[in-house]
């Protein structure tokens, strides 16, 4: 029994990850029945399935798909025991960085089964939100109540990996990053350990999971401020290829004007390869009751237009109307920088952007190209909780700034490389283009190769590396969590 019990060690040592991962799944399959699926089952094929791109529709050695954190902690408490597991984490799936959210070689945390949605308070003015939930489901539960919260604009993301990326929300002019809106996090730390953390539990470990996401524990509950919220004004308006010069002159006339916190808006420029044409879409929102609001008539008055859907509704609406038009079961890639506005540099970064996709579209004809322009949300105001963005509450970052994101979708694997270059391409020339003097990058729509969390600066990193050191001292998330974007500790 003694030899036995020594071969055994000395396999599970010298084992890959594979081997480890199929013991891992063994156990937690008898720790906790019916929550471990198989290659081959239903649910399995069901789970990777339902990735909103290809990248990520990997093949796990096991999906663990716990409904709450008790459970989570025991999954997490078995997994830290064998050294080399890859444990992948998964909130809603709709990463394109493959990796981040799936692996190929260990065990996938599927947390969609803590999807529980709860008001609280005598006013409702707080929402307890299950990670795994998706905010089509959160919004079904605040329209019907006119409140609701700073929430992603896409009605099938996940709330977890949404909120400790940041979030960027119809309501963020008025109101931030949807993690300024969380006023307490419940988490399972490596050891196993559930703890709370928000201003006055914790509030280290807080600040650190608004921004650098999973470097320090598993959040499985966010409990989110609601806000008293009647329908507004808000869809989209679609434009042909020969409107792109008034469509960038009435973006920077719209970075020039007064600023108004219900003002809205993703200016999009987008080529189809399989319509071998340019167009250009404004989805922009106005967070009150006023039709053609004045600070949105600089896109309104745009001419011509192709398709116009504005209307009054509501957020559930918008959010799905929104879903209609997501490229999904396809590859994808993102990319991602921050720049000063300036007078003249929108059709400069155009242009680069343009150049390159008429470039590629030459040798991956159906690939959808697509640039994006919006603002970076307000920072927290001195007195609020500070979140892990390197801005400081007197800055005005959503006056001076613009974000970019730069989104490549394509149907065919063997096509994969030569997009990704030049979509790092593209980034690196136009980041060249606008210098550095912004070095922020949002870290929901950077690429695997991008580094979100270093662009913080240093003595943001610093600090997020001892609480990495507080909580995580023996780097479970750092070593055994293969992906998403990792610190330098």
């Amino acid at each position: 029994m003694a030899l036995h019990t020594l071969l055994l060690a000395a396999i599970l040592l010298l084992s890959p990850p594979v081997v480890l991962a199929t013991c891992a799944c063994h156990d937690i399959a008898k720790l906790l029945p019916g929550r471990v699926l198989l290659p081959n089952s239903s649910g399995y094929k069901t789970s990777i399935s339902s990735y909103f791109f290809l990248n990520s529709r990997q093949s796990p050695k096991c999906i663990v798909a716990p409904t709450n954190a008790a459970e989570v902690s025991k999954i997490i408490k078995k997994l830290g025991v064998r050294e080399n597991n890859q444990v992948a984490i998964r909130s809603g799936g709709h990463t394109p960085n493959r990796g981040f959210a799936n692996t190929d070689s260990g065990v996938t945390l599927d947390l969609r089964g803590l999807n529980k949605i709860a008001l609280q308070g005598p006013n409702d003015d707080v929402v307890s939100v299950g990670t795994g939930a998706l905010w089509r489901e959160v919004y079904a539960t605040l329209d019907p109540i006119n409140r609701t919260v700073v929430g992603a604009r896409v009605a099938s993301v996940g709330v977890g990996g949404f909120l400790t990326g940041g979030g960027l929300s119809f309501f963020s002019p008025k109101y931030g990053f949807g993690c300024d809106n969380v006023v307490n996090m419940e988490v399972v730390l490596a050891n196993g350990a559930i703890v709370n953390a928000n201003a006055t539990s914790h509030p280290d470990l807080f600040r650190a999971l608004k921004g650098g996401q999973g470097n320090f524990g598993i959040v499985t509950r966010f409990d989110l401020v609601t806000h008293v919220q009647s329908e507004y004004w808000g869809g989209a308006i679609q434009y042909p290829g020969s409107a792109d010069a008034a469509q960038l002159a009435a973006f920077e006339s719209f970075k020039a004007a007064p600023y108004d916190g219900f003002a809205e808006i993703e200016q999009t420029f987008v080529y189809f390869g399989a319509l071998k044409a340019f167009s250009s879409t404004n989805n922009m929102f106005y967070t009150k009751s006023v039709v053609n609001a004045s600070a949105l008539r600089f896109f309104s008055h745009v001419q011509p237009q192709t398709a116009n859907t504005m209307r009054i509704s509501n957020t559930s609406a918008f959010a799905e109307e929104i879903e209609k038009f997501q490229p999904t079961d396809q590859f994808a890639s993102y990319s991602t920088l921050s720049f000063r506005m300036a007078p003249g540099i929108l059709p400069r970064i155009y242009k680069q952007w343009k150049d390159a996709t008429t470039s590629l579209s030459a040798k991956v004809p159906n690939v959808t190209s697509v640039l994006t322009f919006q603002d970076i949300p307000p920072p927290p105001s001195a007195n609020a909780p500070k979140n892990s963005f390197p801005f400081a509450p007197d800055s005005t970052p959503h006056k001076d700034n613009v974000l970019v994101l730069f989104s490549f979708y394509w149907s065919h694997k063997e096509e994969s490389a030569l997009v990704e270059s030049t979509i790092k391409s593209v980034t690196g020339s136009v980041q060249e283009l606008v210098g550095n003097k912004v070095g922020f990058k949002y870290l929901n729509y950077a690429a695997a190769w991008q580094d979100p969390i270093g662009s913080y600066g240093e003595e943001i990193n610093k600090a997020l590396a001892r609480v990495a050191r507080t909580y995580d001292p023996n780097r479970f998330f750092q070593r055994v969590v293969s992906g998403g974007f990792k610190l330098k500790v």
